[in-house]
């Protein structure tokens, strides 16, 4: 975690921007990291062929089996 309200007072003001900077590039990485995932997700769910009808897809499977 990061300082508390009376703890960041105490901080000296070169302190208080260099915390700000850390949390500020912690929070875009992070939210970065996480857009990325949430994207990856999406484009895989979207690209990824899914039947339409699984018993249909079934029975289909079984007659190819079927023939050999």
């Amino acid at each position: 975690m990061g300082p508390s309200q009376s703890q960041f007072r105490l901080l000296s003001p070169e302190d208080r921007i260099v915390y700000k900077q850390w949390l500020r590039g912690g929070l875009l990485f992070y939210g970065s990291l996480l857009a990325l995932l949430v994207f990856a997700a999406i484009a895989n769910h979207s690209l990824t062929a899914a039947p339409s009808n699984v018993a249909g897809d079934t029975v289909h499977t079984a007659a190819i089996s079927a023939r050999k």
